[in-house]
C-alpha cells in the first residue's frame, strides 16, 4: 500500500467521523452558542468545509456557494451572519461531495509542489499538496475537539 494510500484512508476516516458527528446534532442545538464560546455547532462544521476547500483550491472557493466564505471562513463567527445559513443536512451533502471531489482532483497530485509555500505563521511551512491536505485534517480534528465542547456546553448547560 502506498503512503497516498494511507492518506486517503486516514481522510475516509476522519470525515466519517465528523459526518457521524453532525448527523448526531439536531439544528436547535448546532445554532446554541454556549457562555464563552464564540461559535456554534453549525459554524464549525461549515467552517471545516470551507477551510478544507480554500487549502486545497485557494481562496476563490470555486466549488462552494460564494456567501460561504462570509460565513464559514477563519475570523468569522455566527453573531455576523446575515442571510441563507445552509441546513445541518446540505452541510452533511457538501462535506460527503468535498470529499469526493478532492480525492478525484488530487488522487495522484499528493507529491506535487505547491504553487507557492504554505506559511503556517512561524509554526512552520508546507511545501507539497500532501503535506497541506493531511494539515487540513489535523485542522478538521482540532475542530472536532471544539464541536466536543459544544456539544457537552450545549446539551448540559455548562
Amino acid at each position: 500500500m502506498s503512503n497516498s494510500s494511507y492518506i486517503w484512508d486516514s481522510y475516509d476516516l476522519v470525515r466519517n467521523i465528523t459526518l457521524s458527528a453532525l448527523n448526531s446534532v439536531s439544528e436547535e442545538v448546532a445554532d446554541v452558542i454556549p457562555e464563552g464560546f464564540n461559535n456554534n455547532i453549525r459554524w464549525n462544521f461549515g467552517h471545516i468545509l470551507v477551510t478544507q476547500d480554500l487549502f486545497m483550491y485557494g481562496p476563490s472557493c470555486p466549488n462552494l456557494p460564494a456567501n460561504y466564505a462570509a460565513l464559514f471562513a477563519p475570523g468569522t463567527k455566527p453573531a455576523n451572519w446575515e442571510g441563507d445559513v445552509p441546513s445541518l443536512a446540505t452541510l452533511a451533502a457538501q462535506l460527503e461531495e468535498q470529499k469526493a471531489r478532492i480525492k478525484e482532483t488530487f488522487a495522484d497530485r499528493l507529491d506535487e509542489k505547491l504553487s507557492q509555500p504554505f506559511q503556517l505563521g512561524n509554526k512552520g511551512t508546507m511545501n507539497t499538496i500532501g503535506e497541506l491536505f493531511t494539515f487540513s485534517l489535523f485542522h478538521e480534528g482540532m475542530h472536532m475537539n471544539a464541536l466536543g465542547a459544544l456539544k457537552k456546553a450545549t446539551t448540559t448547560g455548562k
